[in-house]
């Protein structure tokens, strides 16, 4: 047959594989019947196995001359061949002229040093992932950072193609917006795991869920919010402005209109949903959903006042919160149209076991251990409350860094399950 557009390709990667004794291949530029939903179904559910079963994976990089640099290729930003390159466990990389990369004559290039040096560069995943990876959904945050800055020509694809990644099992639905793709599987990796560093994220929020970001690229790298002072002088810094500038309330008083800057009330307890004691993490229940309704178990601070700092490119706050040192965040919409019809606002610390280290004897936690893990700096979600007991996220524009006050702040402190939308 005349070796034309990619039945050439599929002539040399047969080729390829005669000359390494093999008689039988698989490629999915032929070999799924895209017509038929099943297949396609069945396909993408067991491509990751597929990968991992056979005795060698042909990579060809038909953009990557004799001579040239395996990192240039547009193949490490597909979606689709991220669990083509983590599944197999013998992988050899072939160049435009179907030579062996780099002529070297390795029979795993996964093996070879100086390669797996060069794909943890072009990847930003660590070697020992590269060449002996398990399907899961330990450290799901870093996964997705894998993809983030991949592309699939389907926008749903993106999703789809992390689901042997992630070892999950989901009805691919073609059609659907890669929002309600890649929500359907954040939700998927929550609610088996528990793991709540999905939720760290700064950009967009998604319409599927307020707490997901609506597209992959937010996991990349956390935007830091500007180190202009150190965490003491800002803090002291946002406390003088937010005592000598006007302030807006967070929640107007009723009969006092002119007040500007107040305590805000404590809501009442029927409002308040489950509350534990922080020294009882063990009665705590981990993060789930409901449907689309997230219960997070949360360590709850309530702002108090914000104060408008600069309106381009985001919308500045210093805020005061009630238990943290005063902070400064940064928000793509203007949180007084917010606050102004919602009322209440909380920053968040998502609370899971593993904040107080993996040995932690959870039915016996003491105050130092509390202290040790708790007194520090964390990514916190700010929450806006709606009717009905339920809360949204509100996303930011940079990571939200917190800091409780003092030791007090965080003995005194409550885990409390928000309902989020």
């Amino acid at each position: 047959m005349p070796a034309m557009g990619g039945l050439g390709k599929l002539q040399g990667f047969c080729a390829v594989a005669c000359e390494w004794g093999y008689s039988w291949a698989w490629s999915d530029t032929c070999c799924i019947d895209k017509h038929s939903s099943a297949e396609v179904q069945e396909t993408i559910g067991s491509m990751f196995s597929w990968y991992r079963q056979s005795s060698l994976t042909i990579v060809y990089l038909s953009d990557v001359p004799d001579t040239g640099s395996i990192g240039s290729s547009e193949w490490f930003r597909r979606g689709w061949t991220l669990q083509e390159l983590l599944a197999p466990r013998t992988v050899l990389f072939y160049t435009r002229n179907w030579s062996l990369y780099k002529n070297l004559t390795s029979a795993n290039h996964k093996k070879d040093a100086t390669v797996l040096a060069e794909l943890a560069r072009a990847t930003g995943i660590e070697p020992q992932f590269l060449y002996d990876f398990s399907p899961g959904k330990d450290n799901p945050r870093s996964r997705l950072q894998w993809a983030s800055s991949r592309l699939t020509t389907r926008p749903e694809d993106i999703a789809y193609s992390l689901f042997g990644i992630f070892n999950v099992h989901l009805p691919v639905l073609y059609g659907e917006s890669a929002e309600h793709a890649l929500g359907r599987l954040l939700t998927e990796i929550v609610s088996q795991s528990g793991d709540i560093s999905v939720l760290d994220w700064v950009g967009e929020p998604s319409p599927f869920h307020s707490c997901f970001p609506a597209h992959i690229t937010s996991y990349q790298r956390l935007s830091m919010p500007p180190p202009h002072l150190n965490a003491e002088e800002r803090s002291s810094a946002i406390s003088e402005g937010l005592r000598s500038s006007e302030v807006l309330n967070v929640r107007d008083v009723p009969g006092s209109p002119t007040v500007r800057s107040v305590q805000l009330r404590t809501p009442d307890s029927n409002v308040l949903g489950e509350v534990h004691d922080i020294h009882s993490p063990d009665r705590v229940p981990l993060v789930r959903f409901f449907g689309r309704l997230l219960a997070l178990p949360c360590i709850p601070y309530q702002v108090i006042a914000i104060q408008l700092k600069a309106s381009t490119p985001n919308y500045t706050y210093n805020i005061q919160v009630s238990g943290l040192a005063p902070l400064e965040i940064a928000l793509p919409v203007k949180l007084e149209d917010v606050t102004r019809s919602r009322g209440v606002l909380y920053l968040v610390r998502p609370w899971h076991s593993k904040l107080l280290g993996p040995f932690a004897e959870l039915y016996a936690v003491t105050d130092e251990q509390l202290v040790s893990a708790l007194w520090t700096p964390f990514n916190a979600l700010l929450l806006t409350q709606l009717p009905h007991h339920e809360y949204k996220r509100i996303a930011s524009s940079t990571l939200i860094t917190a800091h409780p006050l003092d030791r007090a702040s965080v003995l005194n402190s409550k885990i409390r399950v928000f309902n989020i939308v």
